[in-house]
């Protein structure tokens, strides 16, 4: 169907069909609330099912081949990207048996590809034609985004927001672009950052209540971050900083101290397997760098570190792109992670006239947002926002790491595509937790500035991303 609207419907249709949706969501979560009798329910939901259809409407109108990550398509004859991984595993039925830096995009953790193999074989076992089976891996990328925003609002309960603070953290989390583009990105990314963001909610609740079944979700979840793409690791130093704690805490108590060792040893256990099967196996039979990653995209090494942070120019809601009739590529390391977060690698102007006005709205009060969030983030690192000591330190560590690796991998391979924010798109998670902090603490002129730009932001998102598929 690609950029023809789904379901061969008219313009008209396409928006009443919208309409109809987003009125039964309305009925579904006022329903499951009576039926429930949790009145605090109806807002999650309603903003749950829209998020839901929102990101249902991308995926109907964006074929495997559009708007993708190092997946070139299936059936290219080259048999490279994610795309040629995933029919390998299915057609050969075994991993590689060969240098996997030697094709394009099989240095990946397989754990993604295995999924999609094995869903591709049941559709095609059921009958299912095969071009058709490729477009339904999408369902596997939506339901991993729905997951990831399921315990997104989870732990965003769990850190203690309620009220208006809770619904507008979560609506800013449920409609960043970045989830949309995700949701229908077949590649290994969103798994990955699913099961990342269950690991942060386990060690939170292994943190207050000191369960070892929450402890060993947490190495559970971390290892298949780990196994999805290696770069789940990132959660490792926040986790090791709250088990760290633990046994400081308890060096004077031989025996606590011993059983904590122990639940430690089934930790790793659980964790280093799962996480460290593929690249070890590559780096053994291979010599595969354990941090392999080729270099890809646009060229940026041109550009003075300077120009790269403080060279804010910009013409364009999307990212600059000379292939898109720019005058060149995007490279300030903020505007592409902003830019690369709303509305991906691409210019959606091509598509139809009413986009870009939305797509600026969404520039900047994204940009807005984001200079609030870095404040914000200097305000939680001197004790501001969350006065438990383990918590903030946890959070601290969580985002810091993923700041240090974004900054690492931009500088020493620049190329355009190392500045694209799914990289760490977990981290706009504690960016809302910050936001919805802030406004918790009841100060009024923050409220007045972030309400109106979170739903602009809210608002433009949906509109850019539901105009990206008119007929």
């Amino acid at each position: 169907m690609g950029q023809s609207g789904i379901m061969d419907l008219s313009r008209r249709e396409y928006l009443v069909f919208i309409i109809f949706l987003s009125v039964g969501s309305v009925l579904v979560s006022y329903a499951a609330g009576k039926v429930f009798k949790k009145k605090d329910l109806f807002l999650p939901l309603l903003i749950f099912l829209n998020s839901l259809i929102l990101h249902g409407f991308y995926i109907s109108y964006t074929d495997t081949w559009v708007r993708q990550h190092d997946v070139i398509g299936f059936g290219n004859r080259k048999g490279i990207g994610q795309a040629a991984l995933i029919e390998y595993l299915l057609n050969e039925g075994r991993l590689p048996d060969f240098d996997p830096t030697t094709r394009w995009g099989f240095f990946q953790p397989l754990l993604h590809h295995i999924i999609a193999a094995a869903a591709l074989k049941i559709s095609l076992l059921r009958g299912m034609n095969f071009g058709r089976a490729c477009e339904s891996l999408q369902i596997l990328t939506l339901i991993y985004s729905m997951v990831f925003i399921f315990f997104g609002f989870r732990i965003l309960a769990l850190m203690g927001l309620k009220g208006r603070a809770l619904y507008l953290s979560e609506a800013l989390l449920a409609f960043h672009p970045v989830l949309t583009l995700l949701s229908g990105s077949i590649n290994n990314d969103m798994l990955s950052h699913m099961f990342l963001v269950m690991a942060v909610y386990y060690v939170l609740k292994w943190q207050r209540g000191d369960r070892l079944t929450d402890l060993l979700l947490t190495a559970l979840f971390t290892g298949l971050s780990m196994m999805s793409k290696l770069s789940g690791v990132l959660i490792a130093p926040a986790v090791a900083f709250l088990m760290a704690g633990r046994l400081v805490s308890e060096r004077k108590d031989r025996e606590r101290l011993l059983k904590r060792i122990g639940e430690y040893a089934l930790f790793a256990l659980t964790v280093f397997p799962l996480g460290l099967f593929f690249p070890l196996r590559n780096l053994i039979l291979f010599s595969v760098p354990l941090t392999f990653m080729p270099e890809v995209g646009e060229d940026l090494s041109g550009y003075s570190l300077l120009q790269r942070f403080i060279d804010i120019r910009t013409q364009t809601p999307y990212a600059c792109m000379i292939k898109n009739g720019n005058p060149y590529d995007e490279f300030n390391i903020f505007l592409m992670l902003i830019k690369t977060g709303l509305t991906g690698e691409y210019d959606y102007s091509v598509y139809n006239p009413y986009i870009t006005a939305f797509a600026w709205l969404l520039f900047i009060s994204g940009s807005l947002l984001f200079i609030t969030v870095s404040i914000l983030f200097i305000l939680h690192l001197r004790g501001k926002l969350i006065k438990e000591v383990p918590i903030r330190m946890f959070w601290s560590i969580l985002i810091l790491t993923g700041i240090l690796f974004q900054l690492r991998l931009m500088l020493s391979v620049p190329n355009f595509s190392s500045g694209d924010l799914r990289y760490i798109a977990w981290i706009i998670l504690p960016a809302a937790l910050l936001i919805g902090l802030k406004i918790q603490s009841g100060r009024k002129a923050a409220a007045v500035f972030i309400y109106p730009a979170g739903g602009v932001f809210i608002i433009s998102s949906a509109a850019v991303y539901y105009l990206l598929g008119l007929p």
